[in-house]
């Protein structure tokens, strides 16, 4: 969380999240203007590109904005096997 500068370091045993799930998932969509990544239309979910169940992580890098149905469709399929 730290390198995906979702948290910073306080001490050596205390790690600060710097954003809430509300206000980062805020970030990624104003940051995709509520655009699709994978249809282009309009969207208001946040997809992991590599899926959480696959090792991705919750960082700025590895969640894109998603319509519902791309985000459904593809599920926890890596990007390169998902066709929409």
């Amino acid at each position: 969380m730290v390198e995906a500068k979702m948290a910073g370091i306080v001490n050596g045993v205390l790690i600060h999240q710097l954003y809430s799930g509300k206000v980062f998932k805020q970030m990624v969509l104003e940051r995709d203007k509520y655009t699709c990544t994978y249809c282009k239309e309009y969207g208001s979910t946040i997809d992991h590109v590599i899926p959480k169940s696959k090792g991705g992580n919750t960082s700025f890098e590895n969640c894109v904005c998603a319509c519902k149905r791309c985000n459904s469709q593809k599920a926890n399929l890596p990007v390169e096997e998902y066709k929409n």
